[in-house]
């Protein structure tokens, strides 16, 4: 017999007010591991629930399987990225990637067959390690032992190195995920260590932006920038499509080098000051158990009961999944990037991003109203500003880092808000939310709409998906009805 039981954020006080038995830990029931093989097509590194934060492995291939960056059949890497996606059926981000070395190495992606044509490693899954908020191995090819774990807007990299007088941390801003594609990137050595730039791309959003602000905890020696088209005078910034950078230090045995990199939609200031909010010492291991912590406090909502410990295991990875996306997309101080493609400042919600609602709408967001109220609130809110500055006055289709990608069919942000008022969810304008809904339904330009609306239906001389549409806008308008 197996029983669920909701665990309300008070009763959990309460109980813990209570008691003196020291809470379980929910993080050891995760198997990170499960979705990333065959088609699963997970993220697999260190986040905290919701985070803008994805820090983890990228390996040599961009194929279908490969979409998150990471998949358990492969035991290349190219480089450790800041953003992924997870569980999608598209290949994006991977943006700001590190990669330490050692020796002489051609910055770039490179062939699995030929250890010469860039500076990807292998590893062995002897050496990986991995739980929610921590991921660990090993690059055999340099010697060099990773660990990462992040906070909400910063990753942090702890990269252990052999003795070398040719040690390096490359600074990888061409290699995106799949259909990314770098469009205009910069780097500027601020001082002997710190780092800030950016990186603008096109993929399965047009136009992605992410600025950063790096860290080293020992001073670099040297840059070594490779595929710059402008360079600056004294040698410590550079500008191209194809940009890399590399920061050189003498390292003796098994000696320690971390790196923090903040991230920003809006600019590389802000992802100082996310940095500064967020990650201000240096100290990995207690980021580490704060994110540990955000995962046990997210996890431990949910109480199952089983004998069964692979019902428990496969629960709560699930449950894990859920907190992956959708990610925050703003500020400690409130700016976020809208659909617009303006800078939007000081709001008084939380923005989020990557909303896959032909996807999700059926069970995340109900689930997201029974534990993630606020979560579902500030989606909300999120959505109703995405409306705001549409130029087709829609709310979110499929919606990404500030742009909208059209895919998948139906409107399903109706389903998620006809949901949440219907539950009186709080932290939404309800009126706002139903002219936003009606709107959308009524749209004259979208996908067939025009003569589902005057027929009832989509005729299949006017679009071959014409019943999966008529199916996705008539459950909408239900929802839309009720």
């Amino acid at each position: 017999m197996k029983r669920i039981i909701f665990l309300p954020a008070i009763a959990a006080l309460l109980c813990g007010a209570c008691s003196s038995a020291v809470p379980e830990d929910y993080t050891q029931y995760v198997d990170p591991y499960i979705g990333t093989g065959d088609h699963g097509h997970v993220f697999m590194g260190a986040n905290v629930p919701f985070g803008f934060v994805q820090l983890g492995p990228t390996s040599i291939p961009q194929t279908w399987d490969w979409c998150s960056g990471y998949n358990y059949a492969d035991t290349t890497v190219i480089g450790f990225g800041h953003t992924h996606l997870s569980g999608t059926g598209i290949g994006d981000l991977n943006d700001i990637s590190l990669m330490p070395v050692v020796g002489k190495v051609t910055p770039g992606r490179g062939t699995a067959g030929d250890p010469s044509s860039g500076m990807w490693s292998r590893f062995s899954r002897a050496d990986e390690r991995c739980a929610p908020g921590y991921y660990a191995t090993r690059l055999l090819r340099y010697g060099i032992g990773v660990e990462l774990t992040a906070s909400p807007r910063v990753g942090m990299s702890r990269y252990a190195f052999p003795a070398s007088d040719d040690a390096g941390i490359v600074l990888d801003l061409e290699n995106g995920q799949g259909w990314d594609r770098s469009t205009d990137c910069g780097i500027t050595a601020c001082s002997d260590r710190t780092v800030e730039g950016w990186r603008y791309s096109t993929g399965w959003a047009d136009d992605q932006r992410v600025y950063f602000h790096a860290e080293f905890s020992k001073p670099f020696e040297r840059i070594v920038f490779t595929g710059a088209d402008t360079l600056s005078a004294d040698g410590r910034s550079a500008r191209g499509r194809k940009l890399y950078g590399r920061f050189g230090f003498r390292t003796e045995e098994n000696e320690r080098i971390t790196v923090k990199v903040g991230l920003s939609a809006v600019s590389a200031e802000n992802a100082r000051r996310n940095m500064q909010a967020e990650c201000p010492g240096w100290d990995f291991e207690a980021v580490r158990e704060a994110t540990r912590r955000a995962w046990n406090g997210e996890l431990s909502k949910i109480r199952i009961e089983t004998a069964d410990p692979a019902v428990r295991r496969i629960f709560y990875t699930a449950l894990y999944h859920t907190m992956i996306a959708p990610s925050l997309f703003c500020d400690v101080n409130g700016d976020y990037y809208g659909s617009d493609h303006a800078i939007h400042r000081n709001a008084d919600f939380t923005n989020y991003t990557t909303f896959s609602l032909w996807d999700t709408y059926r069970a995340l967001h109900p689930l997201f109203c029974l534990v993630q109220p606020k979560v579902n609130a500030d989606v909300a809110n999120s959505m109703l500003a995405h409306y705001d500055k549409s130029v087709e006055k829609m709310l979110p289709i499929w919606s990404f880092y500030g742009n909208e990608t059209w895919c998948m069919i139906g409107y399903h942000s109706v389903s998620v808000l006809a949901d949440m008022i219907v539950k009186e969810v709080p932290g939404f304008d309800y009126e706002r939310a139903f002219e936003a809904m009606k709107t959308t339904a009524m749209n004259p330009h979208y996908d067939c709409l025009p003569e589902y609306d005057s027929l009832g239906w989509v005729p299949f001389d006017k679009e071959k998906e014409s019943v999966s549409k008529t199916l996705e806008y008539a459950y909408d308008d239900y929802c839309i009805a009720q």
